[in-house]
């Protein structure tokens, strides 16, 4: 969960020291990249930098998966067992099946409940993001989701480039390290740029894990460009920068604008999700290649870079802009964004995003009109091709595939020993599933005395458990009070009340507090210092421990069936 500066200090709270990830300075004039490399020139070029993105990200994936292949990480399980056993029933009639579980004590439940969560407190004069809290409870094994948090601090202000030559050759940054202009460190953080993003795989790990390591520095990438005067559009960032060098193209205006930042947040998202899916494509004609003795041979090598193509990944970024004041919010998939705003005691649920799957009827136009002729079979019983649930991820290929690329590039796959989805068979008009994001724009600071409190982002884990509304009222109720009594599910809207929002509500729109559907169980407060682990802890049953110690003590596939993975920030 991220927490606004805009909060009072009444709410808050000592924090569980967990320290960002090291990170070495990596500077791009005029933004500055925090990333996970170990070294980096000083000063690079904006220009090489932003037409070399692309080949950055495949190299990325190309380096990482050599690396890392045959060794996924995986979530450690808890050894501390209660003695007792229960069992769970799924399935009815003949297909019914019944499976015993060890039931786990009650300290291996509630170390399994924090062993992942994380806490930071940015402390950055003129950044609006107080902290951010982090948590994940895994389902898969190992668990697919994965999240990033990076800060980007400026050199030079957006608002100091404009179309032209001038946007190329801005001053690089001082050697030192520090950012010019921050009178000695007085304001360090009014230039900062903060990405978060939440990512959901599925069908695998490899989207993900790919996705956490290269979709911030790719954002960044995108947005250093067009702070350097390159303003992305339909043909890409290549035509973009030709442009800049045709004395027809040069002219005076704003570059640092709402419009131009969302495009280059979706072209990030877009060009990103191509380099995944189509660089296994442009290898297929290396399959031909003789090289017996070369390590690794082109099949490998597709194979490597197919593995996060095959797989897929929702992802869910926000981008914090601290001296404009803006939030921006993108999604491609089902994970979800909510803000909660509060007025004089009162608050409001903004849902940020809307869940982008074959249950949304606005999805569901939008790909009938995009297949003409295949409106029957483009979104089946809630799913594209009556298989994949989210309309809109990164990699799930074979949606994006002709069939001819995806059989070649299975069967290279699994020669090579690796699983891989066969070409769909109702595949005509590639692609079916896009990357290309939905993204929702904030001012940070609120209207009419409202202040924005907190953001909360999330995957489907949570959302399956819990509403955008309970979210909210768990996090404002949190706030003013970790520890408590339980608190009956009815009450908490009398308590903390929660006003309509102005507009419609995404999808999907479900009951709200209070109403006879949300009516029945408590919810729990038991000192958590991480918001994230609170509302994964309500998740996962509130007041009914029994129910949350039997949900964290099943294991293997039957996990699955009962609760996804859960990660929240």
């Amino acid at each position: 969960m991220l927490r606004s500066r805009h909060i009072a200090q009444a709410a808050a709270m000592p924090l569980r020291a967990a320290p960002m990830r090291p990170r070495t300075p990596y500077r791009l004039p005029p933004i500055s990249l925090r990333t996970a490399s170990t070294s980096a020139p000083r000063g690079p070029n904006i220009l090489l930098n932003a037409g070399l993105a692309a080949g950055v990200c495949a190299a990325a994936a190309a380096a990482y998966y050599y690396e890392t292949l045959a060794s996924p990480s995986a979530s450690s399980e808890p050894a501390a067992l209660g003695g007792d056993t229960f069992e769970i029933n799924l399935g009815s009639g003949r297909r019914r099946q019944t499976h015993t579980f060890t039931r786990l004590s009650e300290g291996a439940c509630e170390a399994k409940l924090t062993e992942h969560e994380a806490s930071h407190a940015v402390g950055r004069a003129g950044n609006p993001v107080m902290r951010w809290d982090r948590n994940w409870v895994g389902s898969n094994e190992p668990c697919e989701d994965r999240s990033a948090v990076d800060l980007v601090p400026r050199a030079r202000s957006a608002r100091d480039m404009s179309w032209g030559l001038g946007a190329w050759f801005g001053s690089s940054p001082d050697p030192s390290g520090e950012v010019p202009g921050d009178n000695q460190g007085a304001r360090e953080g009014q230039k900062d740029i903060v990405l978060f993003s939440i990512i959901d795989g599925h069908g695998g790990w490899a989207t993900s894990e790919l996705l956490s390591k290269v979709l911030h520095p790719t954002l960044t990438l995108s947005l250093a460009a067009l702070q350097a005067g390159v303003v992305p559009g339909n043909e890409g960032w290549v035509s973009s920068m030709l442009d800049k060098v045709n004395p027809a193209k040069w002219f005076s205006g704003p570059v640092w604008t709402q419009e131009n930042v969302t495009k280059a947040i979706s072209t990030a998202y877009t060009q990103l999700d191509d380099n995944i899916t189509q660089t296994p494509v442009r290898l297929i004609p290396t399959l031909r290649t003789s090289n017996p003795e070369g390590q690794p041979t082109p099949r490998q090598t597709l194979a490597a870079l197919a593995l996060p193509a095959d797989n897929g990944a929702c992802s869910l970024s926000a981008v914090v802009d601290a001296e404009e004041g803006d939030l921006y919010v993108a999604i491609a998939g089902d994970c979800r964004a909510v803000a909660g705003w509060e007025k004089e005691g009162v608050w409001r649920c903004d849902v940020l995003s809307e869940d982008q799957m074959g249950e949304n009827e606005r999805e569901v136009q939008r790909m009938r009109k995009e297949h003409s002729g295949e409106e029957d079979t483009v979104i089946m019983r809630g799913r594209v091709h009556g298989g994949l649930q989210p309309t809109r991820a990164f990699g799930d290929a074979s949606y994006k595939w002709t069939q001819g690329q995806a059989a070649v590039i299975c069967d290279a796959m699994q020669a090579e020993g690796m699983k891989a989805r066969r070409p769909r068979p109702l595949s005509k008009t590639p692609p079916y599933v896009t990357a290309r994001p939905e993204i929702t724009h904030r001012k940070i600071k609120g209207e009419n005395g409202e202040k924005l409190r907190f953001m909360i982002m999330a995957t489907d884990g949570l959302w399956d458990r819990i509403t955008s509304e309970e979210s909210t009222l768990l996090v404002a109720s949190y706030l003013a009070h970790p520890t408590h009594s339980e608190i009956h599910k009815s009450t908490l809207p009398t308590k903390f009340p929660l006003t309509a929002s102005p507009e419609p509500r995404p999808y999907p729109a479900e009951p709200l507090p209070g109403s006879a559907e949300k009516s029945n169980g408590t919810w729990v407060y038991e000192g958590d210092k991480n918001a994230a682990t609170h509302l994964i802890r309500n998740s996962l049953g509130g007041g009914d421990r029994k129910g949350r110690n039997e949900l964290l003590s099943v294991t293997g596939e039957t996990t699955r069936w009962l609760r996804d993975d859960i990660t929240v920030t």
